[in-house]
């Protein structure tokens, strides 16, 4: 076998180098575009798939939960505003209660009177201060010009009568056809008369008229009823004096009395009168 010469030793070096070069080259490039296609794939399926389809299920739970949550809100509203109806009715029931307490306690002290405990029918929006109507007529004996009273003290007269229901004029009506007498007990044991009259709304009170001039009367004296009118008994509530009126003669010529404290609200009363002898 014929040896290679030194020039074809080196030209088959030469060619082989440049052969195991190229294939790497080759291998590289390859694989530099195959990562180069999978990248682009990869960010081209996250744009167009993997992301919008991330998206969409999130704000799918996004407002899964917020409809939750608003349901959560309404339900939670409701139940707040039913206790608060609760509360509400429970405050009233408990309020009416003590004022029907309060009215049995002041039964006690009038044997002589007949009383007819009755609740309020209405009370016109538009008249508030003037008339109420309540749940007792001719069938209860009631009475024209009886006396109504709260469970704090006297609230109005019966004016008009019907079988099952009664018309009241409260004592804050400017159309009171009626003067109420009056009492007031004094520190020295006596008592004073005097007529009560008329409502005066600037002053929100009652202007009573003194029969006696003479008298010291202060605020914070009770007023009362003296029973000398004949359809009612003495000694229920009227007010409490606030203000007094001396005239340029020196003496009390009108003193005003603040009516008593639930007369812009009340639900049941008793109708006060004169039994009637047999």
């Amino acid at each position: 076998m014929k040896k290679l010469t030194r020039l074809q030793r080196i030209l088959i070096s030469a060619i082989l180098v440049v052969t195991l070069i190229g294939s790497l080259m080759l291998a590289l490039r390859q694989n530099t575009m195959t990562n180069i296609g999978y990248s682009a794939w990869t960010y081209i399926k996250y744009g167009l798939i993997d992301y919008p389809i991330t998206s969409l299920s999130n704000m799918i739970s996004d407002v899964s939960n917020l409809w939750h949550v608003y349901d959560d809100n309404v339900y939670l509203n409701e139940q707040l505003a039913t206790q608060r109806s609760y509360e509400t009715m429970y405050q009233d029931e408990r309020n009416k209660n003590r004022e029907l307490e309060k009215l049995l306690n002041l039964q006690g002290g009038m044997e002589e009177a007949l009383r007819v405990n009755c609740s309020v029918l209405s009370r016109p929006v538009q008249n508030w201060n003037q008339s109420v109507t309540l749940s007792a007529g001719k069938n209860q004996d009631i009475e024209e010009n009886m006396l109504v009273t709260s469970s704090e003290g006297a609230v109005g007269l019966i004016e008009h009568v019907e079988t099952t229901t009664s018309q009241v004029r409260l004592l804050t009506s400017p159309e009171l056809r009626n003067d109420i007498a009056i009492q007031i007990a004094l520190d020295d044991g006596t008592n004073v008369e005097g007529i009560l009259q008329s409502y005066d709304p600037k002053r929100k009170a009652y202007q009573v008229n003194l029969f006696d001039h003479d008298v010291t009367v202060a605020n914070g004296q009770q007023v009362a009823t003296s029973g000398k009118g004949g359809n009612y008994p003495a000694g229920v509530l009227i007010g409490t004096v606030v203000d007094t009126v001396i005239g340029d003669d020196a003496i009390v010529s009108t003193i005003y009395v603040k009516p008593v404290s639930n007369i812009q609200s009340f639900n049941y009363v008793s109708v006060i009168g004169m039994k009637k002898s047999a």
